[in-house]
């Protein structure tokens, strides 16, 4: 089997992104935390795109989006 060398490796793309959120969050309390995380799902294209489709997994999971 012919090995493939990557570029892109994903698994130390989650680790980055999760030390950069612990070092933004670290000193917060609950309700810093929770408006952190309100504000970065608004300016997300995720949001966007969950907004414009408001059927389907939110649905299914019963998620309400933040207006």
């Amino acid at each position: 089997m012919k090995r493939i060398s990557k570029d892109f490796d994903c698994i130390q793309m989650k680790n980055d992104i999760q030390a950069k959120i612990y070092a933004e969050t670290k000193d917060m309390n609950f309700e810093e935390y929770k408006a952190y995380l309100e504000n970065r799902l608004k300016n997300s294209n995720l949001f966007a795109r969950m907004q414009r489709r408001k059927t389907g997994f939110l649905q299914v999971h019963k998620i309400r989006l933040p207006e």
